[in-house]
């Protein structure tokens, strides 16, 4: 009865609006409680770990897209009062737009032919590249013409180079650095009235392994039927606020291709993590420097060369707001990115989340040098990034620039930074040496008085007698005799090889302890070499596998070639000679690469000569051990032991490439194999 009551009560019409309004009143009650949030069209990336890009927060979320009466623009700048001034190419003109992207004056109808560049500069002077009438056009504020010129006459110019005007800026002395497609020399340095300076800024030339062969094999007849090495030419050119020209070069190498010159036009800019096809650059005033490449994507980096974001994406067909179909130029107005897309014929804007502004207020008191200011905005960083590189880069100057010598050295460690981990290093090992050095001292004394006090104390009464009679019981034993062996061996190799050939002394057994030894050694050493002399920036990154295969894989190689080659040139070693042999010429490798390794824990780069001195020497070593292995075990001359080592060393290149000639046709066979069996399966 109860039941029905309740069906009753639940069919009310009133009861069903009821619970209508309450129901609706939960779902908004859970949407203003959950934050609001537009998915970006792209990815955003920073540089991580190992100079790897690495998945971050939305740096840059697109706001708008405007649509404006263009065709095919090709240039953008923006003035620090936030005018828009915009190369309209095919209209033959330069609009000038406002912040709300519409349009207050037009300027050059009837004057300019196909503008691709312009720049405008304090005063409100337009200076436009005129790419279609290969000349240099400068306008004032109000559109009236002050100059206009094309090719220079000067005979420094060169009377064959062609004066192609591209891209424009001008430096608070009134030089006019012009982009001339194709120029080799770099900027084109020019005066208001058209007189040139000289050359400024060139890319260097790119040498090829393959130009390099060319050049040594093929006569000048045949050289000159080949393009020559030249520089590549600048794409596009942008000018900071302390006066220094910046550069993009498209088709160059991605490391090299921004370039940042002083006054005497050196290149500062680092290498960087950079992109081939970089089509515009913008440097704005308080240190950010963002390009665009061909392909949609948005670079930003500090003026120290570090890439802080990478984000954006190509416009497939679907129109996404965000994507980009071909940008054009770039150009930055406070917190917003605005990116001219010549075929849209529009300008993508890009707004900064607060992520972004959290790693710009860092990263402009970080440029100024206010590194323990900055400090706490990289922290907050790294509370929602952990792989930001450049904010343990911050952190760790900013601990060094305070003293804390200790926390720097972690966080220069965890920011890859070698260089500032050794003057940390360098700083904190001088402390410790200041506070501590005394007492060592004293110890050592000490040490050295007690040492002296028992061995006249043991002579006298013998107190060590019985540990000497079973030491020297041990020695008997046929393993601790080899072990001892080697000690001698290294002093006087070439009788103790004659020994091993003869079977007096080694044995096979204890020649695969010492290739253990040896193995074992090759995969510790990257887990203890000191960071500052380590390839690897962090344990992680060690493939201990890898380490064990290429090391085995060498040791076989080498006693399997050197035999073989040895039974047809008359060497005189058997297998046993040259697996014993050798792991006995290994015995360097093997009791100084541990201590070495341990020893670079203790260095800095100021001692870097004693760690590549003492690792060299080792190498050396242990190849003049192999040479004389070589050439006692097999009774050679020194000719020809040269030429038994060479022809070993060129059978295992062989066997190597006979290997991965028999590992690809056996996976392509393998992969036809299972493809013919997926088709009868189908078929079945």
């Amino acid at each position: 009865m109860r039941r029905m009551t309740d069906m009753k009560t639940a069919g009310n019409p009133k009861n069903r609006w009821f619970l209508r309004w309450v129901l609706w009143g939960i779902l908004l009650c859970l949407a203003l409680r959950a934050p609001a949030q537009a998915l970006a069209p792209y990815t955003t990336w920073a540089l991580g770990p190992g100079g790897r890009l690495y998945l971050t927060q939305d740096a840059y979320m697109p706001l708008t897209e405007i649509e404006l009466p263009l065709s095919g623009a090709e240039d953008l700048f923006i003035t620090p009062d936030g005018d828009f001034y915009v190369a309209d190419t095919g209209n033959g003109r330069v609009l000038r737009l406002n912040q709300d992207l519409e349009i207050t004056a037009v300027y050059g109808e009837g004057l300019l032919a196909g503008p691709t560049g312009v720049f405008v500069d304090g005063a409100g002077t337009l200076y436009i590249a005129d790419a279609k009438s290969n000349t240099v056009v400068i306008l004032d504020r109000d559109g009236n013409l002050l100059g206009q010129f094309g090719r220079p006459n000067n005979p420094l110019f060169g009377r064959k180079n062609l004066f192609l005007p591209r891209k424009i800026a001008v430096d608070a002395r009134r030089n006019l650095y012009v982009v001339s497609e194709g120029s080799t020399n770099g900027l084109v340095m020019l005066t208001t009235d058209g007189r040139f300076v000289g050359y400024f800024g060139a890319n260097p030339a790119a040498m090829s392994l393959k130009m390099i062969l060319q050049r040594l094999f093929l006569t000048q007849e045949q050289l000159a039927q080949f393009i020559k090495s030249e520089a590549a030419s600048p794409s596009n050119v942008a000018i900071d606020a302390e006066g220094m020209i910046f550069t993009v070069t498209a088709g160059t190498h991605p490391r090299q291709s921004i370039r940042r010159f002083t006054v005497a036009g050196r290149n500062i800019f680092p290498e960087i993590y950079g992109s081939t096809t970089f089509r515009d650059i913008h440097v704005s005033p308080y240190g950010l420097v963002t390009a665009v490449d061909g392909e949609g994507r948005i670079y930003e980096y500090d003026l120290k060369g570090m890439l802080l974001f990478v984000f954006g994406a190509k416009d497939q067909g679907d129109q996404r707001l965000g994507t980009l179909r071909d940008p054009s130029a770039v150009a930055r107005y406070e917190d917003r990115i605005y990116v001219l897309d010549r075929e849209k014929n529009a300008v993508v804007v890009y707004q900064a989340t607060n992520f972004a502004r959290l790693v710009h207020s860092g990263v402009r008191l970080y440029v100024e040098g206010f590194y323990t200011q900055a400090r706490p905005y990289f922290e907050e960083v790294l509370r929602y990034n952990g792989s930001f590189i450049m904010a343990y880069q911050a952190v760790a100057d900013a601990y060094f620039k305070e003293g804390d010598y200790a926390r720097a050295l972690t966080y220069y460690r965890y920011a890859e930074d070698r260089q500032g981990y050794s003057q940390a290093f360098w700083e904190l090992r001088n402390m410790i040496l200041q506070r501590y050095l005394g007492d060592g001292l004293l110890v050592l004394v000490a040490f050295s008085i007690v040492q002296s006090t028992i061995r006249r104390l043991d002579r006298r009464y013998e107190w060590f007698g019985p540990l000497r009679r079973g030491l020297a019981r041990l020695r008997m034993q046929k393993w601790v005799d080899d072990f001892l062996f080697l000690f001698r061996f290294i002093r006087q190799p070439a009788d103790s090889f004659y020994y091993i050939k003869i079977k007096e002394r080694g044995s096979l057994t204890f020649a695969l302890l010492l290739y253990l030894w040896v193995v074992a050694i090759r995969v510790l050493t990257p887990y203890v070499t000191g960071f500052i002399f380590n390839p690897y920036a962090n344990p992680g990154e060690i493939r201990a596998v890898n380490e064990l295969v290429y090391a085995v894989l060498v040791l076989v190689l080498w006693n399997t070639a050197n035999y073989l080659v040895s039974t047809i040139s008359d060497g005189e070693g058997r297998v046993r000679d040259v697996v014993i042999g050798t792991a006995y010429a290994l015995f360097p490798y093997a009791l100084f690469a541990l201590p070495i390794a341990l020893l670079s824990n203790l260095l800095s780069t100021n001692e870097v000569f004693l760690y590549t001195f003492s690792t060299n020497l080792m190498w050396a070593w242990t190849g003049l051990m192999l040479f004389i292995m070589v050439k006692e075990i097999h009774n050679y001359s020194f000719g020809e032991t040269v030429r038994n080592i060479l022809t070993t060393l060129f059978t295992m290149a062989i066997m190597l490439l006979t290997g991965y000639i028999l590992y690809v046709l056996f996976f392509q066979l393998s992969d036809f194999v299972m493809t013919v069996l997926r088709e009868v399966r189908l078929r079945g």
